[in-house]
C-alpha cells in the first residue's frame, strides 16, 4: 500500500496549536506514510519547526516549488520515489504561490513560490526516468488543480489537498485519475489499481471511508488523546496566571450580543462597525490573541465563570460585546442602573498603562448609544 497525504498537517499558529502539533505528528509518525505534500498551514511555526517534526518523527514531507527566498534553494525535496511490489511511484508536491505563509516566528521567514505549471513540467520529465507512475500531491484545491492538469502532462494520480471537498468518485481529467478525500483526517480515500509491467495503471476501484462512530477507535491511540488532552487542558489552565475565571457567579450566564441584538437591533448596528467588536482581530494581527493580559480586555468576561475561552461555546464571547460592559445578560435590569454601571467598567481596561490618552466624553462619543 502506498499511504500519502497531500498536505496540511500544522495546526493554526499559536501556543497550544503548536503543542497539539507536536503530539499530531507523533502520532503521524507511526502510521507509515511513504510521502507527504507541503501546505501553507505545514510553515506556521516557522522551517525550523517544521524540519524538527520531520526528523524526529521520520515525516516523509516532499515539495518542489517553495524555496527560501534569500538562499533560492527549496526548503524540502522535490520528490520521493517509492517502491510498491513491482512499481516505482514518483511523488511530487506543489502549493498555491496565491495564499500567503504567516508565521509564528519572531520574524517572518520570506519564501518564494514557483509557478506550479513551469515546476510541474520541468520536474515530470526527471521524474520518470526514475519512475513508472508519478503521482501529484497538489495542495491547490480541487477547481486549481484540474485548471494545473489541463495544462501539464505525464501525471497518472493527483491528489488534492487544501479542500474541504471529497470527490465522492474518481475525477478524470485527461489521462489523469484526480483523488480528494476531504479535510481533517474524517475521511480516508482508498485506490485499488491494477498495473501493467510498465507501471500504466489499467483498473482501479475508489472507496471513501468515513471516519465516524461507526469505526471503532483505536485502544492504544485514544489512551494516548485522553492523557493529551488532560496535559493540553492544564497547560491551557495554567496560561491563563492570575486571570483565571473566579469573577462572578456560575448560576449567571453571558448570553452573547447576538441575543441582544434580538431587542437592540439598531445598538448592535451601531456596534457591529466599532472598533470593540474586532478587539480579537487586533491581537490575532500582532500574534497576541493567546496572552491572557491581552485577552482580559479584548473578549468579553474573560476572567468570570462562564467567560470567554477558546474552546467552544465560549469562544462565541469573542471582542468586546454589550455584556463586557454591562455584565451577564441574565441580569439584565431595566430600571436604568445597567447603564451607570457600564460607564463604570471603562477604566478597568482604559487605565493609565494602556489607554494613557483616554477620556471618556471623547471615547464614548465613539460608542454613544
Amino acid at each position: 500500500m502506498l499511504l500519502v497525504d497531500a498536505g496540511g498537517l500544522f495546526g493554526p499558529r499559536n501556543k497550544l496549536e503548536r503543542d497539539q502539533t507536536r503530539f499530531v505528528c507523533e502520532v503521524t509518525g507511526g502510521f507509515g506514510y511513504d510521502a507527504i505534500g507541503l501546505g501553507q498551514a505545514d510553515l506556521n511555526y516557522g522551517i525550523g519547526f517544521l524540519r524538527e517534526m520531520i526528523e524526529k518523527n521520520r515525516l516523509p514531507f516532499t515539495n518542489a516549488n517553495v524555496r527560501d527566498k534569500a538562499t533560492g534553494q527549496l526548503l524540502l525535496p522535490p520528490w520521493l520515489v517509492v517502491q510498491k511490489g513491482n512499481v516505482k511511484f514518483g511523488i511530487v508536491s506543489v502549493l498555491d504561490p496565491a495564499e500567503p505563509f504567516i508565521t509564528m516566528t519572531a520574524q517572518d521567514e520570506a519564501y518564494q513560490v514557483d509557478d506550479p505549471v513551469a515546476t510541474l513540467r520541468t520536474v515530470i520529465p526527471e521524474l520518470r526516468k526514475q519512475a513508472q507512475t508519478i503521482v501529484l500531491l497538489s495542495h491547490l484545491d480541487l477547481p486549481r488543480t484540474e485548471s494545473l492538469l489541463k495544462e501539464v502532462a505525464g501525471v497518472d494520480i493527483a491528489v488534492v489537498g487544501h479542500t474541504h471537498q471529497a470527490l465522492p468518485g474518481e475525477r478524470v481529467v485527461g489521462k489523469t485519475v484526480m483523488l480528494a478525500a476531504g479535510f481533517e483526517g474524517r475521511t480516508i480515500g482508498r485506490l485499488n489499481g491494477e498495473f501493467d509491467r510498465d507501471g500504466v495503471m489499467q483498473a482501479f476501484t475508489l472507496k471513501l471511508v468515513e471516519l465516524d462512530e461507526k469505526i471503532a477507535d483505536d485502544a492504544v491511540t485514544q489512551e494516548k488523546v485522553t492523557q493529551f488532552k488532560q496535559k493540553l487542558e492544564e497547560a491551557r489552565q495554567s496560561l491563563r496566571g492570575r486571570h483565571q475565571q473566579v469573577k462572578g457567579s456560575a448560576s449567571e450566564q453571558f448570553l452573547t450580543q447576538y441575543e441582544c441584538r434580538k431587542c437592540h437591533a439598531d445598538i448592535y448596528a451601531k456596534l457591529e462597525g466599532s472598533r470593540h467588536n474586532a478587539a480579537l482581530a487586533t491581537l490575532a494581527r500582532k500574534g497576541m490573541a493567546q496572552e491572557p493580559d491581552c485577552l482580559a480586555c479584548h473578549t468579553t468576561g474573560y476572567e468570570f465563570k462562564g467567560g470567554y475561552d477558546d474552546k467552544p461555546p465560549a469562544n462565541r464571547l469573542a471582542n468586546v460585546q454589550c455584556e463586557a460592559c454591562h455584565g451577564y445578560g441574565s441580569l439584565h435590569r431595566r430600571d436604568g442602573r445597567w447603564k451607570a454601571e457600564a460607564r463604570s467598567t471603562c477604566v478597568t481596561c482604559h487605565d493609565q498603562k494602556n489607554s494613557p490618552k483616554f477620556d471618556f466624553a471623547t471615547y464614548w462619543a465613539k460608542i454613544r448609544h
